[in-house]
């Protein structure tokens, strides 16, 4: 069980930090590196990388997670099994998201493909999808704290 809940860790820290850079560095960054001719390089050559890491970290996460509850979490009864099950949900709609609306639309803006609205319109559908993502990793990362400790009150 402890090899299951170790990679359910190291997926979720490696998926939710990227989250978290993408949210706060990345977006904070761009207006710079667009001043500075350097964004064109970032979104061809960095972006790429990490968004390859971001989305399988999602799915690695969500799968690792339900194996680890599978393997002896789901005995678990009362408040901390409710908490889990938030958790689990909130985890799921988050790869969701990456897979259905950050992955494709980011796809489609770093190969060019897009013009005008079409382009205005898949940036701000990945901005949302990922701002949401971001907010939903607080209430996830407070349910899985609450399951594995038993109290909201730390």
């Amino acid at each position: 069980m402890w090899v299951a809940e170790f990679f359910h860790v190291v997926f979720g820290i490696f998926w939710i930090g990227l989250l978290w850079f993408f949210n706060i560095i990345q977006v904070s960054s761009m207006p710079q590196l667009t001043e500075q001719g350097a964004a064109k390089p970032y979104t061809q050559v960095v972006l790429p990388k990490a968004l390859w890491w971001f989305r399988h970290m999602a799915w690695l996460t969500v799968v690792s997670g339900i194996i680890y509850y599978g393997v002896g979490r789901g005995q678990v009864e009362g408040i901390p099994s409710m908490t889990i099950h938030i958790g689990m949900v909130l985890g799921i709609i988050m790869m969701i998201n990456v897979w259905a609306f950050i992955w494709p639309n980011q796809k489609k803006i770093i190969a060019g493909e897009l013009e005008g609205d079409a382009l205005a319109k898949a940036k701000k559908t990945a901005f949302v999808a990922s701002r949401t993502n971001a907010i939903l990793s607080i209430p996830m990362l407070m349910c899985m704290i609450v399951a594995n400790h038993g109290s909201w009150t730390f």
